[in-house]
């Protein structure tokens, strides 16, 4: 949904409404700013959630520790120019405000629950559903490519407010967890700033009336980070420019 208003230009309705649903999120503590990622929107029985990795959130390891999210979000329907800055807590009264998978501890996603009722009616936000989703149980062609939308190192188009789109191969077999873990690979050069991006590809959709399919968007993962091996020599060696990406799957289990 949009808000009206602005002057007259590029506006969402000639933009692939998958730009909207992706936004840049930086990380604050006590009013500090310390990190920028990617989120993307999932909507889950009229309830809103930005979906990003839980090191984004927190991460123990290097005492990463943010209070609140910040993500700057279209507010016009005639001008992507024209934007709201939304600030989502990651604690109320102490309690995290975040779901994360309860039986796979090592999942590194969360949703994060976006409670200001007006975020749909007021701002130009689109959301991903469950129908979007493609399960891990099912297939892939062998070297499937698919787009990885984000801010790599926080990089974007800051007049109009857009992620960058990266091409991705899937790198490993789609139906079956890299090594028994509920991720995949994907084959891509990616950065910093590229955490919590969705990884998705483009598919036949249900038929319509007419028997007729149209093409449609189906959310595989959630990009983590690189993978690296541990006896990589860096002198000889150039690194693998291989990615984990969690499966998408696990979005409604968390929320459920």
């Amino acid at each position: 949904m949009c808000a009206h208003g602005g002057k007259p230009g590029v506006t969402p309705n000639m933009l692939d409404k998958m730009y909207l649903r992706v936004a840049k999120i930086t990380t604050f503590v006590r009013g500090r700013i310390l990190t920028n990622a990617t989120g993307f929107f999932y909507l889950h029985d009229d309830f809103l959630y930005l979906v990003t990795s839980r090191h984004v959130v927190i991460s123990e390891a290097v005492q990463h520790r943010p209070d609140r999210l910040q993500v700057s979000l279209h507010s016009s329907a005639t001008n992507l120019e024209a934007r709201n800055e939304l600030s989502v807590p990651l604690y109320v009264d102490g309690v995290p405000q975040w779901y994360q998978h309860r039986s796979c501890s090592a999942a590194d996603v969360v949703a994060v629950s976006v409670n200001d009722p007006h975020v749909l009616s007021d701002l130009c936000v689109t959301a991903f559903g469950p129908d979007d989703i493609l399960g891990k149980d099912e297939s892939l062609p062998l070297g499937q490519v698919a787009l990885i939308l984000g801010f790599p190192l926080g990089f974007h188009d800051t007049l109009h407010n857009l992620p960058i789109v990266r091409s991705a191969i899937i790198a490993s077999s789609f139906a079956h967890p890299f090594k028994g873990e509920s991720y995949f690979l994907t084959d891509a050069r990616l950065h910093r700033g590229m955490s919590g991006s969705p990884v998705i590809v483009q598919q036949p959709g249900q038929p319509g009336a007419d028997g007729h399919r149209e093409l449609a968007w189906r959310l595989l993962g959630v990009h983590s980070s690189s993978l690296d091996v541990s006896d990589r020599d860096p002198v000889q060696d150039e690194r693998l420019d291989l990615n984990t990406a969690w499966y998408a799957s696990l979005i409604p289990e968390m929320i459920s």
